[in-house]
């Protein structure tokens, strides 16, 4: 576990916004809507059935304030239920014009899952992949963080994006003392669908300035404890998540796993921390962005490299000592993301300096966990 000591933080009225020529956000989320065809108990956003709207004008006025303080960097469309907004299919369209290569909608599925013909024209639009909320496998988890049954949906809405031909991520917002006992079974059904699913995210739930109204507000849970759950319940080495990649330390971690003969191996114990540092360079996200996009095109693009060899070479030791390369290539991963926020109780101007997922506000662009404490509702 790793020390640490929260400083006290200063009361700055602009805490937590970037700026051109200091730290950007590696990611950014666009809300277009604040109306949503659900009313979750958990909500950052404390959407509802009837809300506004974000017009066009002012969507392109977002996406070009965003261009200029970290360029057309991956970028997330979400609400509220973006699949609500009328022009979803414009501003997707916008988007791309703008050079965002990759673009993806956050989303409960309820729309996509019944209509496949509009996933289609989004993706023909510039869609690139789904964010796809899922937090477990049981009917219970569902009534408690989203007030309803959704898992047909969420298992629908997978095949509507398979037969689309994009993949998706799915987020997971882990509730103490609700779905913390599913994180295993999660990362199972990832991998059980690999051809669509590419990354599962665990993200703390967290009591921002939204809604937060499970039965139990025990604290969220710490960037180490989050590890440690997916680690025991995957029956993982331990050593394989690495919290260097980006972003501060205390807020974020990633895994990229094997399937080995029924084991999820965790590829990064294998690697030394040089190795590693060597072979994502200075900028790790277009390598994961890279990962994303499939095996084949990775392949392709990063064979050609002495740094990637040396890389391989580690790496094969998970596969024991017979065709070790072979498998490496053939065998089925997932990228494991686990994400930890903070309360307004916990604020760190440290960790906000070095956040790397920003909101896109009519303000600005804003670190995550600053808006959402300081500014949301201000």
């Amino acid at each position: 576990m790793t020390s640490y000591i929260k400083p006290e933080i200063p009361l700055i009225p602009e805490l937590g916004r970037f700026r051109g020529g200091g730290s950007r956000p590696m990611m950014a989320m666009l809300e277009i809507t604040n109306k949503c065809n659900m009313s979750c108990p958990v909500c950052f956003t404390d959407a509802h059935r009837e809300g506004p709207d974000l017009a066009f004008e002012e969507i392109e006025r977002r996406l070009d304030k965003l261009i200029e303080i970290a360029g057309p960097i991956p970028l997330q469309i979400s609400g509220g239920e973006p699949t609500l907004h009328p022009q979803l299919g414009d501003i997707v369209a916008l988007a791309r014009s703008r050079g965002f290569r990759n673009i993806e909608l956050v989303t409960n599925g309820i729309v996509i899952s019944t209509a496949q013909d509009y996933l289609d024209e989004l993706v023909g639009r510039g869609l690139t992949a789904v964010y796809l909320q899922f937090d477990g496998l049981s009917e219970q988890t569902y009534k408690t963080i989203r007030g309803q049954d959704m898992g047909q949906v969420r298992h629908r809405s997978i095949a509507a994006i398979r037969q689309a031909k994009i993949c998706c991520t799915l987020a997971v917002a882990v509730t103490r003392g609700v779905n913390d006992g599913e994180l295993g079974d999660i990362v199972r059904f990832g991998i059980a669908n690999i051809d669509t699913v590419r990354a599962i995210n665990f993200q703390s739930a967290t009591p921002f300035a939204g809604r937060y109204e499970v039965s139990s507000r025990e604290r969220s849970y710490s960037l180490d404890e989050l590890v440690a759950q997916i680690e025991a319940q995957c029956e993982m080495d331990d050593g394989g998540f690495v919290s260097d990649l980006f972003g501060h330390p205390q807020c974020n971690s990633m895994s990229l796993v094997y399937v080995v003969e029924g084991r999820l191996k965790p590829l990064f114990s294998h690697i030394s921390p040089q190795t590693r540092r060597n072979f994502l360079g200075r900028d790790p996200r277009q390598i994961l962005l890279d990962l994303f996009r499939g095996k084949e095109y990775f392949c392709r693009k990063y064979l050609i490299s002495p740094r990637t060899w040396k890389f391989l070479a580690e790496a094969v030791d998970i596969f024991g000592t017979e065709h070790r390369l072979q498998s490496l290539l053939k065998a089925r991963h997932i990228l494991l993301f686990a994400k930890s926020f903070m309360d307004r109780p916990t604020l760190d101007p440290s960790r906000l300096n070095k956040c790397c997922y920003g909101i896109v506000t009519d303000k600005g662009v804003y670190s995550f966990c600053a808006y959402n404490n300081l500014h949301r509702f201000a």
